[in-house]
């Protein structure tokens, strides 16, 4: 046995805030994607508090869990999956829900949980991807700054 289970973690920055001040379509994009991929869903529940600008998304599955942070005036959401379910695709949820909130960049970190290897197979696996047009933006500030810059005398 390699692991018990796996635990991805998700963060995207610059989702549409329209997509994301939808907690009805989020709730019910959640449930649908959990059952597509294998999650077999038993519950999705929401924690939004009036006065407060985020809110939670938690579904209850077979042998696991999704968890959704939601901020949308900034943009951001956060994503937790964990499996022990065999047959569950976590790593297909999780480019769905990427693709599906579409941010400029997002940070993906895999986690095996249960492993009882030896203490170096224990590193997280990191992606990240950023959209061209962001990589353009940063590449531009940086370039103004190095432009606007006062020469040493």
């Amino acid at each position: 046995m390699k692991s018990i289970g796996t635990q991805i973690a998700i963060d995207m920055y610059n989702c549409s805030d329209i997509l994301l001040d939808d907690v009805i379509g989020i709730e019910h994009m959640l449930s649908s994607a959990a059952a597509r991929f294998g999650m077999e869903p038993s519950g999705v529940y929401v924690n939004d508090e009036d006065g407060i600008d985020e809110y939670s998304v938690f579904a209850h599955c077979k042998q696991g869990h999704i968890t959704m942070h939601v901020y949308p005036d900034m943009g951001f959401a956060t994503i937790d999956i964990f499996t022990c379910f065999k047959e569950a695709d976590p790593d297909g949820l999780a480019r769905f829900m990427r693709k599906y909130f579409n941010p400029d960049k997002s940070k993906i970190t895999y986690l095996e949980r249960g492993d009882f290897g030896n203490e170096s197979d224990m590193k997280p696996r990191r992606k990240s991807h950023t959209k061209i047009i962001r990589k353009a933006k940063t590449l531009g500030k940086k370039l103004s700054k190095l432009m606007l810059r006062p020469k040493s005398i």
